[in-house]
């Protein structure tokens, strides 16, 4: 049965910068804050994506969704200068989404847009939050209450000095169950002195709308790291089929979508076999949207590798390296929404994801622990050509309620 999915997806928005107008409704207003959390949400996406990509030429899959709710958490017992910071970081700023919005707007994400899914329906996308606390901290009773209710966090007292082990194991099973099995380990251990810990977990399985015909897959030479002398020869899927796709001067892009229609996979590929490191520096959410905007039905031979992997990193060098100080640094870090006490600050920030595409569709999961008008292109041939035999990007991307929220991205580097 086919497992596969990844998401990830940026979004079109505009930015009204006056007042809302009396024709506004709050209903507008709610999906334009969804947009704008959207927006934000991108925006981490491709930066942390070119963090990671810029020290490791392996294959990279994270679900900035799993990552910015676990932050969300976060932010919302941060004050001060560590409030700013993750402000900047995590895209509120530049997304010009207000603090006490961007919480509503999860809230309206987790309750609204995305889905438990049924046997019937056509597609799973499933976020779980948690957050453990010792016993022994200090804590602001309308932050437990308020995560409760914005976030649907489930929230638990624990004692890590005494219990750490166990905790670690019933955490690592709370990650299994909301990863349908795909995760069955985030940590292998917590130290003593933890005091918290937030959790997120994504779950996303899709069948594509055309499916590929397990018949016509094939072995086929991918070139590896885009190099001739690491060509490998692979499952490669195929498919002739009417799908919007775009190109410009040094890439092509094919949207895939799942059945449902609210989701897809958007897939990037360099014109050059050794193009992905140009492609990966230029991709931001204003770029993914212009993407979004040229894309174009047409028909197109599609040559696409089935692959399957996982990808784990601790993301707190690349968090302090994208801005967000303040929250490593004991007695530095202001979480005073959360507790009184000022030696807490974030010691580990685990991320780790699997996806796996084949020719039914797809299937992904990701879980992340923080410790403490359309622009048509000239006439084109009548059939394009979308060979993915060398590194090409990938984003399962959220296009309904959220008008393109990447879900998944990665790079398929090597297989």
């Amino acid at each position: 049965m086919a497992t596969a999915g990844v998401f990830g997806v940026l979004l079109a928005l505009c930015v009204v910068l006056t007042s809302a107008d009396d024709n506004c409704t709050p209903d507008d207003m709610a999906k334009e804050n969804l947009q704008k959390l959207a927006l934000a949400n991108n925006e981490l996406a491709f930066n942390l994506h070119r963090k990671l990509a810029a020290s490791s030429s392996e294959n990279i899959f994270t679900s900035p969704l799993s990552i910015s709710s676990a932050f969300g958490m976060l932010f919302y017992g941060a004050r001060g200068d560590t409030a700013e910071e993750l402000r900047k970081v995590l895209g509120y700023e530049k997304a010009d989404l207000p603090d006490e919005l961007v919480h509503e707007s999860f809230h309206r994400l987790l309750n609204e847009v995305l889905k438990s899914g049924g046997s019937s329906d056509p597609y799973v996308l499933n976020v779980a939050n948690g957050i453990l606390l010792d016993d022994n901290m200090e804590l602001i009773a309308d932050y437990k209450s308020d995560v409760q209710e914005l976030y649907k966090a489930e929230v638990r007292d624990v004692d890590f000095a005494k219990n750490s082990a166990q905790i670690v194991s019933e955490v690592n099973e709370w990650v299994k169950e909301k990863t349908n099995g795909k995760i069955d380990k985030l940590f292998d251990n917590l130290s003593p002195s933890t005091v918290m810990v937030l959790l997120n977990a994504v779950y996303f399985k899709g069948t594509w709308k055309y499916k590929f015909e397990t018949r016509q897959t094939r072995q086929q030479a991918f070139y590896n790291n885009g190099l001739e002398s690491n060509k490998k020869d692979v499952s490669m899927m195929h498919m002739t089929e009417s799908f919007p796709y775009t190109s410009f001067d040094d890439f092509k892009a094919l949207e895939l979508p799942y059945k449902g229609e609210n989701v897809s996979m958007l897939v990037l590929l360099p014109n050059q076999r050794d193009g992905i490191s140009a492609l990966e520096s230029s991709m931001t959410p204003e770029k993914l949207s212009q993407v979004q905007q040229r894309l174009y039905k047409i028909k197109v031979d599609v040559s696409l590798p089935k692959f399957k992997f996982d990808y784990s990193k601790e993301l707190s060098p690349e968090i302090q390296a994208l801005g967000a100080k303040d929250i490593f640094s004991a007695g530095t870090a202001d979480f005073s929404g959360m507790t009184p006490s000022k030696k807490v600050f974030v010691s580990q920030i685990m991320h780790k994801a699997v996806i796996e595409v084949n020719e039914e569709g797809s299937e992904a999961a990701a879980v992340t622990g923080i410790i403490a008008n359309r622009i048509r292109p000239m006439p084109p041939p009548l059939k394009m050509e979308f060979k993915a035999d060398h590194p090409f990007l990938f984003a399962i991307i959220e296009k309904g309620s959220t008008n393109n929220m990447v879900l998944f991205l990665g790079r398929v580097n090597k297989l």
